[in-house]
């Protein structure tokens, strides 16, 4: 080289220079696929002219620093191309990691980063209360009782308040408008609700002060989605009349197209707030914006004074209670912030074994490029030159990978959004932003970093001298490289074992709600929802005809075996309200609260709920009758400690009552009074017929539940739902169904957050045990490969082929050992923050453990003896003779 550069009269930068781009030479032929030898020759040669030199020269000092980039990126996609299954089995991992990181960052992005759609977003707030004392402890977000609220909106100077009510549970109302009836989403909101969140109608106006008070003008804003679908976008709409709940309303808004005030609503109604009836307890949301200049402690000291001695006469005297403010995103996403961060959590580890995976796929390739490597060194090319190649490598891997992982991404966040469709309802769009794309390129080219550095690291260190007499693949690098992969795969199993103990314990978890009893038979039964909270069905005769009306169809309808009307479907939210102990009671036992639900006779049948004692309600049980009432089995438990309680009465629901007959117990929401904890409980509850329930409790009931029609078929039946929704439009065409769901789907959706992080973390768990699947079976199908002639000799040395399967078998098994000792003892200690989210299941579950152990072992065995088969095609002769 220094006769070559003599002849060229080059000083010392541009000899390196020149050594620099003759490496790039042999590079660029050895990709070509000339041996490494012809490759040195061939570049000598080419650079044996001094024209040549001064040209490639000229070349390099025209774009010095980009030209060696642009060479190790044209090498880079040659080499890959070159290796066609390593590069697709490493960009399909990753893509799995990023895809599966991209779907839930972007859910964790719309939910809990994004800043929420209004003008200065980090204004806005909600109220935390926190009460502390000797015998009640506890924090509540963002609701208050209307005095509360009344008192923040009267005498607040640091802070513009608006409040938002609640408008029952999963139940709209009921509009009709042009002729048309149908059930829409409504949200009651006070005066100022829109200006305090920064959004005016693009049409008409919000609601005033005076239309927001008791008994003031009935005035509706519609959401853009309702204005479009219902009234084809008229503007004639604002000032019109609709009727709504069976009132006249006057539209006076139109809001637009995009906002949400973080639920799914169609329109909005004034709230009426009063210190009294619903404002008597704490069942307004807060909202609140800081005024300009007003820092949050400022604002957090004056809703304190305000607040907290009015929330105080709540608690006992020596409770003490503040108040204070949080952002409104935080408040609105409280509930869902754990499972979530969470969830994220998992993906994390999802990303990481991916990432082990691919490095250990790296340092596996590096040690068959030893060779090349070497001679790369030995012609004068730098540590640093070859760290720079093979990290270019990688980030060319993490690309590809990266963009791959978009799409995996697009389906998953597919599936995720289907999967939360009861778990989930933030009222924001969970879509791919540029955050997301920003932070998916972030990922990808840091795992190029965290992938490639080490397997660099590792090839960069290759003894020269001796790579290049053996003219074979191993070296010292290649032997250290060995102890760095067996490591990375035990890391994989670990990792590994930690997802696949939580899903163990999810799934665990869902079989056993899924496997409770539901007290009654679900198949072939169908439930119709319809919000009554309607000014036409406000006395009872009028609701008990409109039951009958329906019934007397339907019961004619083929097939139909039995229906009746509940307030309260099983599985779903119930009614609370006290009770009281006619025949002995004591001071000790008066009575309580219970459940209640009012039904028609034809529900317990529909149900098939079982008669323990007396009789069920018939069409005799009318208002001039004697008040009866059934209750279930658990209430007898609860409240009579078993004993026997037919003819014993009860003061509830406006009256007193006759206990005439016991039912079984039907499975009921959490949110209900019941025997246990969890999603699902036993209920205790109180049926008394609708025919017996006077106009004030329906109009009291009805403004929070809506009743439900159950209507069981001899078999399945397709046009049951028509059948219904025909039967209820006989009696009165202007009441739309709000939805109709069979009965297995009613008990889906009171288990959806426990089938939404089972799917998930199974899904993840899956992924993780493929990933360290291929681990340990590219480990070993790589140390067969570099083993032949050795293992070859044995086999010609008398040993057995069951003997050297052995060998090579066995290091795959010790490491995925090591990997599910570590990975047990992180995963029970992991398993205590699923504490939360598991019933019927401990977190150190021994049958969940050993599953998982006996599964990763069994995956590991396959993963072990399928590359070590090749043993058995070896030729011992051959091997000889190579020697």
């Amino acid at each position: 080289m220094r006769r070559f550069f003599r002849r060229g009269r080059l000083d010392a930068e541009r000899a390196s220079e020149m050594q620099a781009h003759l490496d790039h030479c042999v590079d660029d032929l050895i990709a070509a696929g000339y041996p490494p030898d012809r490759a040195v020759q061939e570049a000598r040669g080419r650079f044996g002219h001094p024209g040549a030199i001064r040209e490639e020269i000229y070349d390099m000092n025209s774009v010095p620093v980009l030209e060696p980039l642009l060479r190790d990126l044209r090498y880079a996609v040659r080499m890959l191309r070159k290796a066609p299954g390593f590069t697709l089995m490493a960009v399909v991992t990753l893509a799995v990691g990023i895809g599966v990181n991209t779907a839930v960052f972007t859910v964790v992005n719309a939910l809990l980063l994004r800043p929420l759609p209004y003008p200065q977003p980090e204004q806005l707030a909600t109220l935390r209360t926190v009460a502390a004392g000797p015998t009640e402890t506890g924090e509540d977000l963002s609701t208050l009782d209307g005095q509360t609220f009344l008192a923040l909106r009267a005498d607040a100077r640091t802070i513009d308040v608006a409040a938002q009510g609640s408008s029952g549970w999963g139940v709209g109302v009921n509009m009709v408008a042009q002729g048309r009836a149908a059930n829409v989403r409504q949200t009651r909101v006070s005066a100022g609700y829109f200006r305090v969140l920064g959004i005016a109608p693009f049409a008409g106006r919000e609601f005033s002060a005076d239309e927001d008070r008791p008994n003031g003008p009935a005035v509706a804003v519609l959401s853009h989605g309702l204005w479009t679908r219902a009234f084809r976008g008229d503007r004639a709409i604002v000032g019109a009349p609709i009727m709504l709940r069976g009132e006249p309303y006057t539209v006076v808004g139109v809001m637009p197209a995009g906002f949400t005030g973080g639920g799914d609503t169609d329109l909005w109604t004034p709230l009426r707030p009063s210190p009294t009836g619903e404002g008597g307890g704490t069942n307004y949301a807060l909202v609140a914006r800081r005024r300009p200049g007003v820092s949050r402690e400022q604002a957090d000291a004056e809703v304190d004074h305000i607040a907290a001695p009015i929330l105080a006469r709540q608690y006992t005297k020596d409770t003490r209670v503040s108040c204070s403010l949080i952002p409104l995103q935080a408040g609105q996403t409280a509930d869902i912030r754990r499972p979530l961060l969470m969830l994220w959590g998992a993906v994390g580890l999802v990303l990481l074994i991916a990432c082990v995976n691919v490095a250990g796929l790296l340092i596996a390739r590096s040690g068959l490029r030893t060779h090349e490597i070497a001679t790369r060194m030995a012609l004068g090319s730098g540590r640093g030159a070859v760290m720079r190649q093979l990290l270019v490598e990688s980030a060319v891997l993490a690309l590809v990978g990266g963009v791959a992982g978009l799409a995996v991404g697009w389906a998953v966040l597919d599936i995720l959004t289907r999967l939360s469709a009861h778990v989930l309802d933030p009222g924001y769009p969970i879509t791919l932003d540029a955050r997301v794309l920003a932070v998916s390129l972030a990922v990808a080219l840091t795992t190029s970093v965290f992938f490639g550095l080490l397997p660099a690291l590792q090839a960069s260190r290759v003894d020269v001298t001796g790579a290049l007499v053996e003219s074979g693949t191993r070296s010292i690098a290649g032997s250290r490289g060995h102890w760095w992969r067996r490591g990375l795969v035990a890391a994989e199993v670990a990792l590994g074992v930690v997802l696949l103990v939580g899903a163990g314990l999810l799934v665990r978890t869902f079989v056993h709600l899924r496997g409770l009893d539901p007290g009654f038979d679900p198949s072939n039964v169908t439930t119709a929802t319809i919000s009554l909270q309607d000014r036409r069905y406000e006395d009872a005769q009028t609701v008990n005809r409109l039951f009958a009306a329906s019934f007397e169809r339907l019961r004619r309808t083929p097939g139909v075996e039995a229906a009746g009307v509940t307030l309260g479907l099983p599985y779903s939210r119930l009614l609370n309200m006290r009770f009281q102990r006619v025949e002995g009671r004591t001071a000790d036992s008066p009575g309580g609260m219970t459940n209640l639900s009012y039904v028609t006779p034809g529900y317990v049948e529909a149900l098939h709920l079982p008669l323990r004692k007396g009789r069920l309600f018939s069409d005799a049980d009318r208002a001039e009758s004697v008040p009866v009432a059934i209750v279930n089995d658990e209430f007898v438990r609860r409240h009579y400690r078993g004993r026997d309680v037919l003819g014993l009465h009860i003061q509830v629901a406006g009256g007193e009552r006759e206990i005439v007959g016991v039912v079984g117990d039907a499975r009921a929401s959490s949110s209900g009074l019941g025997g246990a904890d969890g999603p699902v409980i036993t209920p205790f509850v109180v049926y008394v017929p609708a025919a017996q329930t006077g106009a004030s409790l329906f109009r009291l009931v009805h403004t929070w539940f809506a009743p439900s029609w159950v209507v069981r078929t001899a078999g399945p039946m397709p046009g049951v739902a028509d059948a219904i929704r025909a039967s209820v439009a006989a009696a009165d065409p202007l009441l739309p169904i709000a939805r109709v769901d069979s009965m297995a789907d009613v008990q889906a959706v009171s288990i959806a957050p426990q089938r939404f992080m089972m799917a998930l973390v199974v899904g993840l768990g899956g992924v993780a045990l493929l990933l360290a699947a291929i681990g340990i079976h590219g480990l070993i199908a790589s140390s067969v490969s570099e083993r032949t002639r050795e293992l070859g000799i044995r086999l010609a040395l008398g040993a057995t082929a069951g003997q050297v399967m052995r060998g090579v078998v066995g290091p795959g098994l010790a490491l995925a050992g090591i990997g599910v000792l570590a990975g047990g003892a992180a995963a029970l200690a992991g398993a205590r923050l699923l504490r939360a989210f598991l019933w019927g299941v401990q977190p150190a579950d021994p049958l969940t453990f050993g599953a998982v152990v006996v599964t990763l072992l069994a995956v590991a065995l396959a993963a072990s003896v399928i590359p070590a088969l090749r043993v058995l095609r070896l030729d011992p002769v051959r091997s000889l003779r190579a020697e």
